[in-house]
């Protein structure tokens, strides 16, 4: 496997850039720039998104992760490094940790997706069948939109979950990507317990940031990983899922 990154900055220490659904490298291109002296950051497209959007269904298990984690390092002489992660994006983040955990100084988690397997992502990405009928929901996603319009209604489902997923799900092209990635990501699953013991052992820091207003991705679902380990900072931003990158890049950049 490989995958397009970008680099940015001259700083002596390495930040890999994870983004998160639907984005590219430049979810942390201000961050990068914002940062350029302190950080040499490399900004990868993840699997199905940015340049590697051609690429053709695969399932990107942690054997592959690991192999490429390790040709890369290798390839551009990298033997510590920190990881910055949103969203999707965690994911990544977590299978770095499982591998790399010693050669890892920071971890920055904005609302981290591998943390809590959500039942609705299990069930539509395990079995043969419901891979199928995910396939065909998203293809007909639009007879989907009036029942859900009414779970909002009655306060079952909030607004903005649904505003995002109609917005994830509006073109072709997003309705493949998001299979794709859905599909070909669901290997990826973590025993959280390990993680935290494995960030422990080798003194990771760890900086975790969450948005106060996202239903995306809320707080509760980074807990598992949080109460298991002493972050430097757990960060509540006054922030919608869309909005926590830029909002924590303003966190940061005040110095805090």
């Amino acid at each position: 496997m490989n995958l397009h990154y970008q680099k940015i900055g001259n700083g002596q220490k390495i930040l890999l850039a994870f983004h998160g659904m639907g984005q590219d490298f430049s979810c942390f291109l201000k961050f990068a720039e914002t940062f350029e002296n302190q950080y040499t950051t490399y900004l990868f497209d993840l699997p199905f998104h940015g340049k590697n959007e051609g690429t053709e269904n695969s399932m990107i298990t942690k054997e592959v992760w690991e192999n490429f984690m390790t040709d890369f390092l290798q390839e551009n002489e990298i033997s510590h490094f920190s990881v910055i992660a949103f969203s999707m994006g965690g994911r990544f983040a977590l299978a770095t940790v499982e591998f790399f955990s010693e050669r890892i100084k920071e971890l920055y988690l904005l609302a981290p997706d591998g943390v809590s397997e959500d039942p609705v992502y299990t069930l539509a990405t395990r079995f043969g069948f419901s891979r199928k009928i995910f396939h065909t929901v998203l293809k007909h996603n639009h007879k989907l939109y009036t029942p859900a319009e009414m779970l909002v209604k009655v306060g079952l489902v909030h607004e903005s979950v649904l505003k995002f997923a109609k917005m994830m799900v509006d073109t072709p092209q997003k309705q493949k990507q998001l299979y794709q990635a859905w599909i070909g990501f669901y290997q990826l699953r973590f025993d959280i317990k390990k993680i935290a013991n494995l960030i422990n052992l080798q003194h990771i820091e760890v900086k975790i940031f969450m948005g106060k207003y996202d239903k995306v991705m809320p707080i509760h679902k980074v807990l598992p990983l949080s109460k298991r380990i002493k972050p430097t900072q757990f960060v509540i931003l006054e922030a919608t899922h869309g909005r926590l990158v830029d909002k924590t890049l303003r966190y940061l950049g005040k110095g805090n």
